[in-house]
């Protein structure tokens, strides 16, 4: 997956981000987001808001409500607290998870 858009390592973000196709998130961003297609958040990436996208990926922090309409991935080096709702959820060996998971469909 090409990431089509970029907030870099370092930027900082407050306020509501809306997207189409992908997003790369390296820096922190706090708020809102809301986009149809992928969400990536980076190693040095921290989201902290209500998310609802498409796909989530997860390599850095997320923390906030979570909705993604077609599935969650957290790395290894992830972390997510809060709650996250997604019909198909997938955590690796090493990342941190404190969160309410329901697995299910998503209706916006």
């Amino acid at each position: 997956m090409k990431e089509e858009s970029f907030v870099g390592r370092g930027a900082y973000f407050e306020g509501k981000l809306a997207f189409a196709g992908s997003i790369r998130i390296d820096g922190h961003l706090r708020g809102e987001v809301r986009g149809d297609g992928t969400l990536v958040i980076g190693e040095t990436g921290v989201v902290e808001a209500n998310i609802h996208v498409g796909v989530l990926v997860v390599q850095g922090a997320a923390v906030g409500q979570i909705a993604a309409k077609q599935r969650v991935e957290i790395g290894p080096q992830g972390r997510v607290e809060g709650t996250v709702t997604s019909p198909r959820f997938s955590v690796a060996e090493g990342a941190e998870l404190s969160a309410r998971v329901e697995m299910g469909e998503i209706s916006r």
